[in-house]
């Protein structure tokens, strides 16, 4: 073993480590995308949704008076 080296079980635990870490950033940059990415399609800058249904002020208004 040359001098630089560290044991083997000390590396497996690395890489071990190091592959956990990378996993739970990976799944945590997903996570939020996906997070956005719904919220983004549910509102209104959404291009599928600029077709929506929308009510006029005063059909509100008369939709309440009936009630």
């Amino acid at each position: 073993m040359s001098k630089n080296q560290l044991p083997f079980h000390v590396r497996a635990t690395d890489v071990v480590h190091r592959l956990t870490v990378l996993g739970l950033v990976g799944i945590c940059v997903v996570g939020t995308g996906s997070i956005a990415f719904n919220i983004w399609a549910n509102s209104d800058y959404a291009p599928w949704n600029k077709k929506k249904l929308k009510f006029e002020q005063e059909q509100i208004r008369e939709g309440n008076n009936e009630e």
